[in-house]
């Protein structure tokens, strides 16, 4: 069996649970270094893994380490991604006391990973729309032309056309990431995936289960619906672990508000507010990010003030918003 046959056959992949899909479209990509690629699902699905992967059999076939740089867009504003981006020089701002080569000339070769690319300015986007065009760009505060050739992998939790219908999104990124598309099923529509993700932190653990003790977590973890998916799946049996301190007890494994479906969360709050709630503690044990627990807070916001007042310009004063601002924000979040 030669290289190329083997890796179609779960190489990288002994710790992940995945579909004969899923590997066979990391497979392509491992083996097709100029092809772009588009992760969609929601937080805590497994996308970074699934870059992981490809990465792990770029190595396997071309038999040498490849750079593979992971960023999370949503982590910073505009000037500081197109810092961390495409680098800068020394004095290109205040506080840029030294120059730096960004993570465009560190995935040279390589594959970059951008979670959350939805989140990126559209300045920031036309540049790299650039750089994905031709390889070429330029640090920031830098007139020169550097050069960097690599495989880009995004992530992303929310639709990318419905986001250039809004305009947040460049039509022609989302033209230049086309080629293989793939979406992760939340952990609530693969509950059968539970006994083998549970197998896999166990042997990572070192940990052994009775056969009572482990048909009985596996029945506990499918009854749960995991809004955070296999990140909070494994946060949860890490605490659980944690708290049983050394003497493995079923009876100390803990439920929290957002391992239930919201709708069961908030059915018993007046006025919806346990979805505010939802959102804080999804935040709080880092199932989604910062910008996103606050557009979501924020849109509850909006929504709710508008269901309370009947004047537009009651609405947008009371919040201390320009009447600009406001209808942007109503746009944004389909309020009408």
């Amino acid at each position: 069996m030669d290289k190329y046959n083997k890796v179609l056959n779960g190489v990288g992949a002994e710790n992940l649970i995945i579909d004969r899909d899923e590997d066979f479209k990391a497979c392509i990509l491992a083996k097709n270094e100029e092809l772009a690629s588009i992760i969609q699902g929601e937080t805590g699905t497994g996308k970074e893994e699934f870059a992981k992967l490809v990465h792990r059999k770029r190595i396997y076939l071309q038999g040498e380490e490849v750079p593979f740089v992971s960023v999370n867009c949503a982590n910073f504003n505009n000037e500081l991604s197109l810092s961390l981006l495409f680098g800068h020089v020394k004095g290109a701002f205040s506080g840029a006391e030294k120059s730096t080569d960004g993570f465009i000339a560190e995935a040279n070769g390589g594959i970059l990973f951008l979670d959350e690319i939805h989140t990126l300015s559209i300045e920031t986007q036309q540049k790299l729309l650039r750089v994905l065009n031709d390889g070429s760009y330029s640090r920031l505060g830098d007139t020169k032309t550097l050069y960097s050739k690599f495989q880009v992998i995004a992530a992303t939790t929310k639709d990318l056309d419905e986001e250039v219908e809004k305009g947040t999104f460049l039509m022609d990124l989302r033209f230049r990431l086309l080629g293989i598309e793939l979406t992760m099923k939340p952990l609530r529509e693969r509950k059968d995936d539970i006994p083998k993700l549970i197998d896999v932190f166990l042997k990572n653990k070192d940990i052994m289960l009775s056969p009572a003790q482990y048909t009985e977590l596996v029945s506990l973890c499918k009854k749960y619906y995991w809004q955070g998916n296999i990140r909070q799946l494994f946060g949860v049996l890490n605490a659980w672990i944690a708290m049983c301190d050394g003497k493995v007890n079923i009876a100390y494994f803990p439920q929290y508000n957002n391992m239930l479906k919201p709708s069961a969360v908030s059915k018993s709050d007046k006025g919806g507010y346990g979805k505010v709630m939802s959102v804080l503690e999804r935040a709080i044990s880092l199932d989604i990010s910062f910008s996103e627990a606050i557009e979501e807070v924020e849109c509850f916001i909006i929504e709710e003030a508008m269901g309370l007042n009947p004047s537009v310009s009651d609405v947008y004063q009371g919040l201390q918003l320009s009447r600009n601002n406001f209808y942007v924000k109503r746009r944004k979040y389909g309020l009408t």
